[in-house]
């Protein structure tokens, strides 16, 4: 592992996330409060939902800082699945050929958060990645057999953070929800 990678990981952690934690105990007391009116507690709870986002992303990112370069796509999300003592199956397709580093990079930030959010919204018991040569490039296809997503979801935190990554390889997330799971699909340039 990179020196440099393990070290942002360590600042995060002892940093921005020690000091997120002590945020969100410090609202929790203010929510146990007796004497916190109950307008006031519906704000709190907002608060305290997006501070545990926030928190989830930084935990997110110092666990992919912390994972080698080098590993696989499948050996990268097992790991996420072990973090989460998930049992979710794990299926992935992926034909060989060439992607960039940068691109490769992507594919594992975008499929680690899609995964975490199957396991933690979906009730998902199958997962299935899909990376497939095109023509222009690749085509991705990431899939679960979870309950759905409300369209109305789309704008979370993790949901954005796909798009910008899609957007960032030239790519637009497109998705499609029914009650027997979600389907997520992009194209990878070359």
């Amino acid at each position: 592992m990179q020196p440099e990678r393990i070290k942002i990981a360590q600042e995060l952690h002892d940093g921005i996330a020690q000091d997120l934690v002590a945020l969100s105990y410090s609202l929790d007391l203010l929510l146990a409060a007796p004497d916190t009116p109950p307008e006031t507690r519906i704000e709190i709870r907002k608060i305290l939902f997006k501070v545990s986002t926030i928190i989830e992303s930084v935990r997110s990112e110092i666990f992919n800082l912390r994972i080698p370069k080098s590993i696989s796509l499948e050996d990268s999300l097992l790991s996420v699945l072990h973090e989460m003592n998930s049992s979710v199956e794990l299926r992935i397709i992926q034909e060989d050929y060439e992607l960039s580093t940068y691109n490769r990079e992507e594919l594992l930030a975008i499929s680690t958060e899609l995964v975490r959010n199957s396991i933690k919204h979906s009730g998902a018991s199958v997962i299935e990645i899909s990376i497939k040569k095109s023509e222009n490039g690749g085509k991705y296809t990431y899939s679960d057999n979870g309950k759905g997503m409300d369209p109305l979801a789309t704008s979370g935190f993790g949901i954005r953070g796909i798009q910008e990554r899609c957007s960032s390889i030239g790519s637009e997330l497109i998705m499609s929800s029914t009650s027997q799971g979600i389907n997520y699909v992009f194209d990878i340039s070359s």
